[in-house]
């Protein structure tokens, strides 16, 4: 598969698109100073307030089961110094992203998506934990969003999203591959198409639109390979959907297991399918997580 050639193919079905989801100004902002070494906990909050509607979701996520604190936080600065700045940023983008999709007709079961999404999300943060990666909410978060690409192409190719999904259920072929069968581009280019509309991070968009050729990142390969690694841990682990189908180890994730060895902080065993029949029991405690991160960030 030709990179350029696929996002010439994934820009062109931007072009008609009128009604893309944004994430607010606001959210933009907020997000940006939560990423400041030299924020302080009051202008954060001043700014958050300033959003009555943003203001209200981070205190309903704070005091939801998700997060049990003792007593109701009614304060947006004590919901910032409980949390720490960069686990709001994840909340709050977490949520706008379930949000800015959720209305829109889809061609895919989206609570199989986000169950999915979250899963790989917590699964990365705690492979990058395993091996020191330095930004464990920074690998949460791109976790969740690297497959928003299929988003897109669930709702704005509807039909013929909906018959690549059908022509491929019940057989071995993945959803990556069918798409490029179908459209000339899959939904890691679309995602990349998305992510650079939206403003994310360099990273953001590296993991996106190379989760699945781990061998040509090259903003972040570590982050890259940590993705790549939950979400086929992830996907072989769950019992399979059409859109989200697992497949055998590729290249892309024997790169990503070269990546990890060389550069984690500590030994992670012998091989691949040893790491990740390690990661067994830390599903069983991811799957309660996503349970109620899913139903939480639903209700915000």
């Amino acid at each position: 598969m030709e990179k350029v050639a696929m996002m010439i193919q994934a820009r062109k079905l931007f072009k008609d698109v009128s009604d893309l989801p944004t994430i607010p100004a606001i959210v933009s902002k907020v997000v940006a100073l939560l990423e400041s070494a030299d924020a302080e906990p009051d202008e954060i909050a001043d700014l958050i307030l300033s959003d009555q509607v943003l203001a209200a979701r981070v205190l309903r996520i704070i005091n939801s089961p998700l997060y049990r604190v003792s007593s109701e936080i009614t304060s947006v600065k004590r919901a910032l110094l409980f949390l720490g700045f960069k686990s709001v940023r994840e909340m709050i983008l977490t949520s706008y992203f379930v949000k800015s999709f959720d209305k829109k007709t889809q061609s895919f079961d989206m609570e199989i998506f986000w169950m999915h999404s979250f899963s790989v999300g917590a699964m990365s943060r705690h492979i990058a934990e395993k091996i020191g990666y330095p930004d464990i909410e920074k690998a949460y978060l791109v976790g969740i969003v690297h497959d928003i690409g299929k988003v897109f192409l669930g709702h704005y190719r509807h039909e013929e999203y909906g018959q690549m999904l059908a022509s491929i259920s019940n057989t071995s072929t993945t959803t990556y591959e069918a798409e490029y069968d179908f459209f000339g581009t899959t939904h890691a280019e679309v995602g990349l198409c998305l992510a650079q509309r939206w403003n994310f991070p360099a990273s953001y968009s590296d993991v996106i639109s190379h989760h699945h050729t781990s061998e040509s990142s090259t903003d972040d390969p570590l982050l890259t390979a940590v993705v790549a690694l939950a979400d086929f841990y992830c996907l072989s682990h769950v019992e399979a959907s059409s859109v989200a189908q697992a497949s055998i180890p590729g290249d892309s994730e024997e790169h990503a297991w070269e990546i990890l060895t060389q550069l984690s902080v500590q030994s992670l065993g012998p091989g691949l399918e040893n790491f990740l029949s390690s990661l067994d029991d830390e599903f069983t405690e991811i799957s309660h997580e996503v349970d109620l991160l899913f139903s939480t960030m639903r209700a915000a």
